[in-house]
């Protein structure tokens, strides 16, 4: 993953702190949706600076379950959206080459999937795999390799064969998609090109970006970087900080992640999770739960799940 575009992301993250100030979320009045129209979320813009690292540090990654609980807030913002349009049978995929990949989640959209003892998430297949907008075989706007958190807010790094002019990663797949929920993981690349302040403004700039739109975020800790132990966890207590900020969904990976071999990181190459030996990273039954990849894709369809039960139960 340590390619140009990762290197070209780190050397624009000045010009990326110039393009994002604007990241608000409108109020009620300035939206134009069906009544009756949940309560919108006000969001605070993002401040360069503002990050606590001391508070932040305190934070215990254990004490997070692996699949998030669903707060009114977050069920707030899922059904504002709703109301304002968005999709209920699509997600986007929102990150670096952990995303963008035919190893997440991409087999499942390709009917390549075996639930074993997890046969309850087939309706989470049926809800987002549809033929016509299938979110799991979809390839994102807004999941590179060598992304960072700055990098999908940034215009430079849109793809003009399908985004607007001056149209960033993030704000083109949200247009197509018009999404009720995002996926969203950075951290892989953002410890190495990043500071800690600028990856706590980065990321807080795509969640408010995404709720802004009406999109529920459901944020992700990212796997272990062994080259940067320390710079990994802080990055991790960053994302379950602002997990926290907004009370939003947080899929817990780093802490799945503890009890496999390598951590669930290739060694070969620890930008990447390891896959089990079949390659099945999507059939959870087995000796594939040992593999990084195939863990990542069992919570991610929890973590759906999680959503759709919530939102049943409203």
């Amino acid at each position: 993953m340590a390619h140009r575009m990762a290197t070209l992301a780190g050397l624009l993250t000045a010009l990326a702190l110039a393009l994002i100030g604007w990241l608000t979320l409108p109020s009620a009045d300035a939206q134009s949706t069906p009544s009756p129209t949940p309560t919108a979320i006000l969001l605070p813009t993002p401040e360069l600076g503002a990050l606590d690292r001391a508070a932040v540090s305190t934070l215990d990654l254990t004490a997070f379950p692996l699949v998030p609980e669903i707060s009114q807030t977050a069920l707030d913002i899922y059904f504002n959206g709703l109301a304002r349009g968005n999709d209920p049978h699509s997600f986007i995929k929102v990150g670096d080459c952990m995303t963008h990949t035919p190893y997440f989640l991409l087999p499942i959209g390709e009917g390549q999937c075996d639930l074993g003892d997890y046969g309850h998430l087939a309706r989470v297949i049926e809800q987002f795999g549809g033929a016509e907008r299938n979110s799991f075989a979809r390839e994102s706007q807004a999941a590179a390799g060598g992304f960072n958190a700055a990098s999908v807010l940034d215009s430079i790094w849109a793809n003009p064969a399908f985004c607007e002019a001056g149209e960033t990663p993030l704000a083109c797949e949200l247009r197509h998609m018009q999404p009720s929920i995002a996926l969203i993981m950075f951290g892989t690349n953002d410890v190495q090109y990043l500071t800690e302040e600028q990856f706590d403004y980065f990321l807080r700039g795509v969640v408010v970006e995404t709720v802004r739109h009406g999109t529920l975020p459901i944020l992700s800790t990212f796997p272990h970087r062994p080259e940067f132990p320390e710079k990994t966890l802080l990055f991790n207590q960053i994302v379950a900080r602002i997990a926290l900020d907004y009370d939003l969904p947080l899929i817990n990976l780093w802490l799945a992640l503890e009890e496999l071999p390598h951590l669930g990181v290739d060694p070969a190459d620890p930008t990447h999770l390891t896959i089990p030996p079949s390659g099945a990273v999507c059939a959870f039954l087995g000796e594939n739960l040992e593999a990084g990849f195939t863990v990542r894709n069992l919570l991610t369809l929890q973590a759906l799940d999680a959503v759709l039960e919530a939102a049943e139960g409203r």
